[in-house]
Order: C-alpha cells, then sequence, then structure tokens
C-alpha cells in the first residue's frame, strides 16, 4: 500500500466511524457458528483488527495515528479461481469480485480427489469385503496427497511488510466442511497436508502461500452439499486480520450422447454360446467405429452391463481446459454383486467410483438402463450445459437414485413413465443422437402404430404367409428353437383385449405421453423427433416346447440361454390383476449403442423378409437416415433379447467430455 493510499484509508476511518470498519456483528470468533464474510462494501482486502470496532470515534482517532506511524495495515488476502477461467489471478482483480459466496454462475470449484492411483485399495477388494466398506478406501481417505493433478489452487497475496514474528493459518467453515475437505501446502519435495492447527511462519507468508484443495467426497444428499469457505488469518504483533473465499466440489454428472465414446465394456462370457458371440461381434463393430481402446470385459455372471452402473465425470477448469476425473456410479441395486466391480476393476489415478445404496434389489426401475441424460439445451430461461437425466418411475415412485442426482444440482431430473413396461426402463424406447440442427440433436422415439402398419402392408401384399422372423439357426444357439410364427400368425396374436393392434395402441399412448414430458420439458419439437418402426406384446415370439405362453414376461421359459435371462424375482417388478405390461416383440433397435455421431449399433431385428429384403430393417434404416445415421446391426436374440433387452442392456460405454458444464 502506498504511503497515500494509507493515509486517505485512516481519513476515512476518522471520517466514518464504525461505517468504516463494518458492523460489530461480523466480528465473530472463527469458531462462533454465526461467522459471516466481511461485506463486500469492505472489499476483501480490507479487513481489520476486530478490537477497533469496539472503539469509540476518538479512540478511533487514536488507533489511526498510530497505524500513520506504522506505514502500513495489516491485510490478509486468499484467492481462488473464482472466475473458473482455470487459474488464480493474484496480479489482478478477476478472482477478486463476489469470491466470499458462491453461486451458479460464480465461485471456485474442486475436486473429489477419489480415485485409486496405484490400485493399493482396489487390490484388497475381495468378495467377503462389506458393501460399507467397499468405497471407504481411496485416494483421499487418509491425508496423504497421492494424486496432485487433481488439486485446486488456493493462493495468498504476499505480506512482505510483515514482522518476523508474524504467523498465519488456514481454516474451514461450512457444514460437512471439516470431514470432507483436505487443505495442502506446496513444498519443495511435494504436497504437504495442513492440519487444522498448524501455522505458517512469517517467510512463507511474507512469500504467499501457495494452497491445494480437494475433497473426500462428493455431494451427497443429506450428508453434504459440497460447500466449503476457506479462511486465511495473519497476526503480527497485536494486529490481526482474516480473509476468506468459497467453493464448492464439483458435482458428479453422466455422460450425454453428443460426447464421442471412448471405450466400450461388457461383460465377459462365463461359457460358450450366444454371449461369446455376442461379445465377439461387439469387439468387432467396435473396432470397426474407430474406438481405439479395447472392449473391457467385466467378469460377472451378469450380462446387463448397462444396469449395474453408470459412467460418469466430475471436471474444474483448468489452464490448459477442463480437469476432469471420471467416476462409475453403482446403480443403487445393494444386492446386485456386479456394481461391485467398478471399485475392484475400473478404479485407478483417473477413474473414481460411488454408490448410492439402497436396501435389496429394488424394482426394475433402479437399474441404471433406466438412467438416460437427455443432451445440452436451453429452454424457459434456463441453461442446461451438461444436458438433464431422465429416469423411469413406477406407479408414481421415482428410483432411489433420482435422490443422488437431486443432490448434484446440475442435471435436474426429468420424470418420465415407464409403468407400461414389463422391465420399466427409459432405454427400450427412447435415445437421443447428435445432428446438424439448430437444438444440436434428435430424440429417435419407438413407433408401434408403424410397426404394425408394416407388417398388415406385408399380409396385404401377399406375404402373409411367410415367416414372421427371418432369424436363422446358428451353431452357437446351442440347439435353441427359432420361432416358425409367420405374419399372419403374429397379427391375429391374443384375444380381443390383449391383440396386436390393441397392444400398439396402447404403446404408442404411453410412449406419445412420456415424449410430452420430454417436449415440456426440453422445448423439442416434432420436427426434430424422429419414429423407428417397432413393435410390443405382452409375450415374445414362442417356440414349440414354450410352455402355452400365459406368463407376460419375455424370455421366462425354455430359452434361457447359458444364465442370460434376467432373474425372475429380480428384475420382473410386481404385477396388478389386469396390469399389461409390454416388451420389445422384435429386437428393440431403439435400445442400442451410440458408437459415433454417424453410427449406431443396434440389435438385429430379424423382420419378415420380403423380396429379399427385411423390411423391418429397412425400415429401421430410413428412419435413421433421416438423422444421418447409418445402423449397423448386431445379433443378440439369444444372447439379450430373450432375456428382455437388447445391445444397449448388454454393454455399456465411457465417453469423453469436451465442452465445460459451468
Amino acid at each position: 500500500m502506498t504511503t497515500g493510499a494509507h493515509h486517505r484509508r485512516v481519513r476515512e476511518a476518522l471520517a466514518g466511524g464504525y461505517k468504516a470498519w463494518g458492523p460489530p456483528s461480523h466480528r465473530l470468533s472463527r469458531n462462533h457458528p454465526g461467522r459471516r464474510p466481511w461485506s463486500s462494501s469492505c472489499g476483501s482486502r480490507c479487513h481489520r483488527q476486530s478490537a477497533a470496532m469496539r472503539y469509540s470515534r476518538k479512540a478511533l482517532a487514536v488507533l489511526a495515528l498510530g497505524l500513520l506511524g506504522t506505514g502500513h495495515a495489516l491485510k490478509a488476502t486468499i484467492l481462488a479461481d473464482t472466475s473458473r477461467n482455470g487459474s488464480v489471478d493474484v496480479t489482478g482483480d478477476t478472482d477478486m469480485a463476489g469470491k466470499a459466496s458462491w453461486t451458479e454462475q460464480r465461485g471456485a470449484l474442486f475436486l473429489a480427489n477419489i480415485g485409486d492411483t496405484d490400485r493399493r485399495c482396489s487390490v484388497h477388494i475381495t468378495i467377503s469385503t462389506a458393501d460399507s466398506e467397499i468405497d471407504r478406501c481411496h485416494d483421499a481417505s487418509d491425508n496423504v496427497q497421492r494424486n496432485p493433478k487433481y488439486l485446486a489452487p488456493l493462493k495468498t497475496i504476499p505480506c512482505p511488510d510483515l514482522s518476523d514474528a508474524a504467523t498465519g493459518s488456514i481454516s474451514v467453515s461450512g457444514a460437512g466442511a471439516a470431514e470432507h475437505v483436505r487443505i495442502f501446502r506446496k513444498q519443495h519435495d511435494g504436497w504437504v497436508y495442513v492440519a487444522s492447527n498448524y501455522t505458517f511462519p512469517a517467510e512463507d507468508l511474507k512469500a504467499g502461500l501457495d494452497l491445494g484443495i480437494d475433497a473426500r467426497d462428493v455431494r451427497r444428499p443429506g450428508v453434504w452439499d459440497g460447500r466449503v469457505t476457506v479462511w486465511f488469518s495473519i497476526r503480527d504483533g497485536a494486529q490481526t486480520a482474516d480473509d476468506s473465499v468459497a467453493l464448492r466440489v464439483a458435482p458428479v454428472l453422466t455422460h450425454h450422447h453428443l460426447q464421442l465414446a471412448s471405450q466400450v465394456l461388457v461383460t465377459s462370457p462365463a461359457v460358450l454360446g450366444p454371449q461369446l458371440k455376442f461379445v465377439r461381434d461387439l469387439e468387432a463393430n467396435v473396432k470397426k467405429a474407430g474406438i481405439a481402446k479395447p472392449v473391457f470385459q467385466f467378469p460377472a455372471g451378469d450380462i446387463w452391463t448397462q444396469d449395474f452402473f453408470e459412467p460418469g465425470y466430475t471436471s474444474i477448469p483448468g489452464p490448459n481446459g477442463p480437469i476432469m476425473l471420471r467416476v462409475m456410479i453403482r446403480s443403487t441395486q445393494s444386492d446386485r454383486p456386479a456394481g461391485r466391480l467398478i471399485f475392484s476393476k475400473l478404479r485407478s489415478d483417473t477413474v473414481a467410483a460411488v454408490q448410492y445404496l439402497k436396501e435389496g434389489y429394488g424394482d426394475g426401475i433402479e437399474s441404471t438402463g433406466n438412467l438416460e441424460t437427455i443432451p445440452p439445451h436451453t429452454h424457459n430461461g434456463r441453461s442446461y450445459p451438461a444436458g438433464r437425466t431422465v429416469m423411469g418411475s413406477f406407479e408414481g415412485v421415482r428410483p432411489y437414485m433420482v435422490n443422488f442426482l437431486n443432490a448434484q444440482e446440475v442435471q435436474a431430473p426429468v420424470d418420465i413413465d415407464t409403468t407400461w413396461l414389463d422391465i420399466g426402463h427409459t432405454d427400450e424406447f427412447m435415445q437421443f443422437l447428435p445432428a446438424q440442427n439448430e437444438r444440436g440433436w434428435v430424440m429417435m422415439v419407438c413407433d408401434p402404430i408403424a410397426g404394425l402398419e408394416m407388417l398388415k402392408r406385408a399380409k396385404a401384399a401377399g406375404f402373409g404367409g411367410i415367416k414372421a422372423l427371418s432369424r436363422p439357426g446358428l451353431p452357437t444357439d446351442d440347439g435353441l428353437c427359432v420361432p416358425s410364427d409367420t405374419i399372419d400368425d403374429v397379427l391375429n396374436r391374443g384375444n380381443s383385449t390383449t391383440n396386436m393392434t390393441s397392444i400398439q395402441t396402447y404403446s404408442a399412448e404411453n410412449i406419445r405421453a412420456n415424449v410430452d414430458i420430454i417436449k415440456r420439458e426440453t422445448g423439442i419439437t416434432d420436427d426434430d423427433i424422429i419414429g423407428v418402426p417397432t413393435l410390443f406384446y405382452t409375450q415374445n415370439f414362442l417356440c414349440p416346447e414354450d410352455d402355452g405362453g400365459e406368463d407376460a414376461a419375455p424370455g421366462l421359459k425354455s430359452i434361457a440361454a447359458g444364465g442370460s435371462t434376467r432373474d425372475r424375482a429380480k428384475i420382473l417388478r410386481r404385477q396388478r390383476p389386469g396390469a399389461v405390461r409390454v416388451a420389445a416383440f422384435y429386437p428393440g433397435t431403439v435400445n442400442g449403442l451410440v458408437l459415433s455421431n454417424t453410427q449406431v449399433l443396434a440389435p438385429k431385428p430379424w423382420g419378415p423378409m420380403v423380396n429379399g429384403t427385411d423390411i423391418l430393417a429397412e425400415a429401421v434404416d430410413a428412419a435413421y437416415s433421416k438423422a444421418n445415421y447409418t445402423v449397423v446391426y448386431q445379433d443378440d436374440w439369444f444372447s439379450h433379447h430373450r432375456g428382455g433387452g437388447e445391445v444397449h442392456c448388454g454393454t455399456n460405454t465411457i465417453r469423453d467430455p469436451t465442452t465445460p458444464w459451468w
């Protein structure tokens, strides 16, 4: 501070009394629960000794004369990347304004540093490790800094005029902050943890502190909202000064399809058969799509790889672009053991894992196949740069996972109704694709009326007697039969209330109601919604050995291909008398894997062959071509379709976020 500026501040103090120093109500002790940041009218750099506030105007005059004699007023300034430009500005003012409070638009961010560098934790997970223990060990579970690339910077302004006897300290405040936040100081040989009772010497304060902050956990409902205020205090003789900066831990976000796939994951086949063929075909198709990383294979008996975890990420601004840590989110199903594999098999110095468990397996809606992400958009004056999650509810009950998603406060979950579906997953009838339009994406939805009309046209053209399902028997089918129903058989299915026509009408009405929700929540119009011909029914195609077809659940009869069928007690939701639950009759092509911004991997539908052409695949190709997409087909008839799922249900993808969410 120059001598002129110093004298000016003293004159202001003499002229303004308490007004210049701030109200006594702001002078609470460090441990007082009511402590608040100093008034912004004073500015973060002009904190004064709290004792001066108790003095009379005459006493202030005496104190001011004393300050004139010393030549400087003690001040403390701590800064973070409040402007979110990737660095801390210690020479200018870009990180000064509003730094004591955090808002959605402005305020510093930091990361939950919960990866597993060198896999020191993962290797000790065994089948006997309790769920309550499986996530406790990670890079931030103690006070050692193993992964400094995920530290967010904090800096203090140098105080060269301090005496050699001056000392300083760093502390935190905020509900839950002390247990969840770590602060480190940089030394020549690395980063050292700053305990709450650590005292910084004058030498460090004169040079300015170079600090880093990270978190031991993510935002959790009812536990911690990720907020923290970091306090910097200085004492030099009888003088004290302090300053604060507000930060918040970055949210855990889910991927959307505008983010390109960098790796595909699947469950490895435990035995020879349909799953082995599925995995081999998948590896070939992924490689052809240009995805360089090999397909990761989980060693599990649960082939529904989409259902036991959701890949996500957390990120903050960095000097060279976003700094990102991948975060795998386990499904809330506590007795679905495959979800534990994200902790033991996927974690590394760049990959973390979290869980938010509900007791038991839960309804089908608790699977993460029921969790999709609408791409970024702006609607009704609010922007969603990371998109919004969407999950299906069952009879008005929302999935338990929604609590965790809401706690992140960025991707505001959209609630749709999947009560009408036998499995009850969002991915069964809607999909979002990148597009070269103003919105940047389109929505693909199942169109059962179009599927029905396709079969009726074939019948009218004289093809009612041909096989409705064109799939041939394959050596990998292990002797499982392929149904021989004709188009006429399919169209004549059911009775007066559950015939093929009434079921398509019922399905279309439910799809339309859910599409209307997405339209209302995002502003998307019919111009950007593309229907894909599909057929639904209350049961699958049947073989002669199937026992009468009375069970409404697909794939629960003689077609349990090597354990691939979803467990009846765990997956099927509770049934009500007269309730209608439907599933894809032909393999549902919307339930496919988005490989790039031009290609989707869909289950081969095996529609009727009319004049040498699969008319269902032809109709699907035409629908996707409207979005400038090419469809690559893969057989999943016995591996997944007969068990109630498709290609998307049996795979998962890790994607690369490229744009900031903030």
